[in-house]
Parts: C-alpha cells; structure tokens; sequence
C-alpha cells in the first residue's frame, strides 16, 4: 500500500458530510466539467478548511466563489471550448493566464475532451508519446491536416485572465531556457 493509499490520497473523489467534492486533477472527466464550470486547486485556497489535510497539490474542488476568476487569486481550471481546423467544436478546460504571461500554453495548458479523455498538448520536458498521439488522432478520426491548428478559449464570463489561443501542435521544453520544441 503507497502512501497516496493509506493517507487516503488516491481514490478517484472524496466526500464528507461538511467537505466538498475533492478530485484528484487525473480523475477530472468532462462531465465534472458540466456540472461544474470552474474548479480550483486546493492548494493555496484552502489552507484554513479543516479538510486541508484530505488534500495534495494535485487536489481540486468545485469553485463556489464569485465568478468571472481571476487567476491572481489561484490555480482555475475552467470549462473552454476547442475548435480543430476541419471546424468540429470539442470541450475541455484551460487554466487561465494572468495578463503579463499571454497566451502561454505553458500557462493556460489547455486539454481537449476528446472520447471519454483529456488530451493535454504541453507536456513540458517530456517527449509525447507516440502511443498517445496516435490515441489522439484516432478518437477524432481525423489527419493532423484536419486537426491543428486548434483554437480554444474559455467559456464567456467565467475568467478575467488570459484563457484563450491556438494550438499548432504537441509541445515540449527540453530543457529549462530552452525554446518550446512541437511536433504533430
């Protein structure tokens, strides 16, 4: 039994009577995402709940604060809309930007919800997997050609921040300073 288990840390979603909903970010599907629009991380939110300790930097819970966010105040994911280049929409989530970061998908690192999963396209220094993309292009069924250039931003009013761009390809950063590497 790892730690994450016996800590109580590694089921999919847990739930007292007087705590919210936690999700662990892996175990986030689309539908958590239509019943609720915005989630936040636990982790520099929540320090004062008494259901902190239930939680890791990988915890979020449903936001219930006032809406539009802004990502000054912490770590959002927020319902967004995706548009691949032959025009089919699909939804997924982005973590929206303050103003002085841009459009960095560094940042925003939107997931598109694509056949029951996220795909990410930000994988800072790791290589995507050839497993993965191949997965990606087989859900939607399409050719990178009818695919990139994606363009995404956040549903209407739900963030003040910087929650919107394109997307051309799978990135990387393969070393600290180094320019962002993409493939397709």
């Amino acid at each position: 039994m790892g730690l994450r288990s016996w800590f109580g840390l590694g089921g999919r979603s847990r739930r007292q009577a007087s705590n919210p909903l936690l999700k662990q970010f892996g175990d986030l599907s689309a539908s958590d995402f239509e019943l609720h629009p915005i989630w936040v991380s636990c982790h520099g939110t929540d320090q004062d709940e008494p259901w902190h300790d239930d939680t890791d930097e990988e915890t979020f819970r449903p936001w219930t604060g006032q809406v539009p966010v802004d990502p000054a105040d912490g770590i959002f994911l927020v319902r967004s809309r995706f548009r691949i280049a032959s025009g089919q929409e699909y939804a997924g989530f982005v973590t929206p930007a303050v103003p002085q970061e841009g459009s960095n998908l560094g940042t925003m690192q939107p997931h598109m919800a694509v056949a029951g999963r996220f795909f990410s396209f930000w994988h800072g220094i790791l290589k995507i997997a050839a497993e993965t993309k191949s997965a990606f292009y087989v859900a939607l069924r399409k050719k990178p050609s009818e695919v990139f250039p994606i363009r995404f931003e956040a549903e209407p009013n739900l963030t003040i921040g910087v929650a919107s761009g394109q997307i051309v390809g799978f990135y990387r950063r393969p070393a600290p300073g180094a320019a962002p590497e993409m493939e397709q």
